[in-house]
């Protein structure tokens, strides 16, 4: 699925090579070089406030997959193939919501840090990240909460200290803007939570550490602003994500480097300042973040950015309303894996519950260090989640293909039920035989296993053999079996 950024590159994972998949990356519109063209406005936000959503992303990746399934047809036959799709964060998230927007184009959706939950007041995000860099004596959330609460205090102090501090993370570009002053907290504390968020706890804590308890507040802002720096690169106090003023710029010809770039931070800003959310405004109580970081100062960033904060007045409300937010089994859902992790900031925004019913299996990987999207996860930690993932996905295969009610030429008149349980992972074959009266006889369920498009049954119980084979014909839509027996799929 598509994320918040330029989709250069695609990549078969294991489940994928393992079922021998066609991988197929799709790129959101408005991010990369999915934009209108300049004649036509390029990404400016009008063009955004028309067409970029979570709707419109969703119907773009049915068109895009209905024409790889015309590219790869499945011999002479109209059936398509069965279809996966994967993503993570909010990808993720769009991986459920496309399979409940369009379950005529997936088969099943895998969820990986999925933010189904779009919370506007995201102050969770927060605390997670305090609990997770919560070191046994609590030294490193402390040395966190203790730089924060220096740098809020000399801007308190006024303008010439809180201009110096930005020029220690080199971000003078911030100096004497409209909102310069939270546009800086906003990266200091995204930079410190992107480090733990993707794994890097201890490599933040033990730079943290390298300065010693009786050094002053100006060496430890500047050990956090060279933390920072080394990991992200020199120029990342200037990202055009952390300056309402470039944001501003719509269709900029000279765009500014960074993580994103600036039309991808423009377009991802919008989706949160109209729909999705996640404001990170700080906690009441123990706050990593800056107390500039009101939810009334993000959305002062929407309003003089897009010139609305269209999340606010009903977007997000509606958005999570249509999909459930965080029990999406309430709006329909089926066949999703839900997948998070235990220092993953994102996490309460994230499908939580074991209880969401048979096709919605939720699995929740829990170590030290384990962050999003299984960023940090070792490998004897990964199949936690990694092998009952790989499961689920061979059973929506499975349903995709055999799931259906079939005719057996030699017994004239009867039916043959294949039954796959998702989420269950069982297959079930059921049917009925004619007496010599005409009167039905059932019989069954008789166990089954599909291995990709092999199915094998335990016939012993109707008197054939324990184990026989059989394959999925696409072209024919029928399973043949290996004694010549076909069953074409009604």
């Amino acid at each position: 699925m598509g994320g918040e950024g330029t989709a250069d590159s695609t990549s078969c994972n294991q489940d994928m090579i393992d079922n021998k998949a066609i991988c197929v990356g799709v790129e959101h519109r408005f991010y990369g070089e999915s934009l209108p063209s300049i004649s036509d406005g390029g990404g400016n936000n009008k063009n955004m406030d028309l067409g970029l959503s979570v709707e419109a992303n969703a119907f773009d990746t049915a068109a895009v997959l209905k024409l790889v399934q015309a590219m790869y047809p499945v011999g002479n036959s109209s059936s398509n193939r069965p279809v996966v799709n994967f993503g993570g964060s909010y990808s993720g998230a769009t991986a459920t919501w496309f399979r409940m927007a369009h379950p005529e184009a997936t088969d099943g959706a895998i969820s990986s840090s999925g933010v189904v939950n779009a919370i506007y007041n995201f102050v969770e995000f927060d605390e997670v990240i305090a609990e997770a860099i919560n070191t046994p004596d609590q030294w490193c959330a402390d040395r966190v909460y203790h730089i924060t609460n220096a740098i809020d205090d000399l801007f308190d102090l006024g303008v010439e200290e809180a201009n110096h501090v930005k020029g220690i993370f080199n971000a003078t570009n911030l100096v004497g803007t409209k909102h310069g002053d939270t546009d800086f907290m906003y990266m200091v504390a995204d930079g410190f939570s992107m480090i733990d968020q993707y794994g890097g706890k201890k490599e933040l804590c033990d730079a943290l550490r390298s300065v010693e308890d009786w050094e002053t507040d100006e060496v430890k802002i500047s050990n956090l602003a060279n933390i920072l720096k080394k990991h992200f690169g020199d120029e990342f106090g200037q990202d055009c994500y952390y300056d309402s003023e470039c944001l501003k710029v719509e269709n900029d010809m000279n765009p500014k480097p960074g993580l994103m770039g600036s039309q991808n931070s423009r377009s991802w800003r919008w989706q949160k300042c109209s729909q999705v959310a996640y404001l990170q405004a700080h906690p009441e109580s123990y706050s990593l973040r800056s107390k500039l970081l009101t939810l009334e100062s993000l959305e002062d960033q929407c309003e003089y950015v897009y010139g609305q904060v269209p999340a606010r007045d009903g977007g997000n409300k509606k958005l999570n309303d249509k999909f459930g937010a965080d029990r999406p089994d309430s709006a329909g859902a089926t066949n999703v894996f839900s997948v998070s992790y235990s220092d993953d900031p994102w996490k309460a925004a994230s499908v939580t519950s074991h209880d969401l019913g048979e096709t919605l299996p939720y699995c929740y990987t829990e170590c030290d260090g384990c962050g999003h999207c299984g960023s940090g996860v070792t490998e004897v930690d990964q199949p936690t989640c990694g092998v009952p993932q790989s499961e689920f996905v061979n059973m929506v295969l499975a349903e995709a293909r055999f799931e259906g009610t079939y005719s057996d030429p030699n017994h004239p008149g009867t039916d043959r039920v294949v039954d796959v349980a998702v989420g269950v992972n069982t297959v079930k074959l059921t049917g009925f035989d004619l007496d010599e009266s005409g009167n039905k006889v059932n019989w069954g369920p008789l166990p089954a296993v599909i291995e990709g498009t092999k199915i094998v049954v335990d016939f012993s119980p109707k008197g054939g053999p324990s184990d026989l084979t059989g394959f999925w014909d696409a072209e024919l839509r029928s399973i043949v079996w290996a004694d010549g027996n076909a069953w074409p799929m009604q």
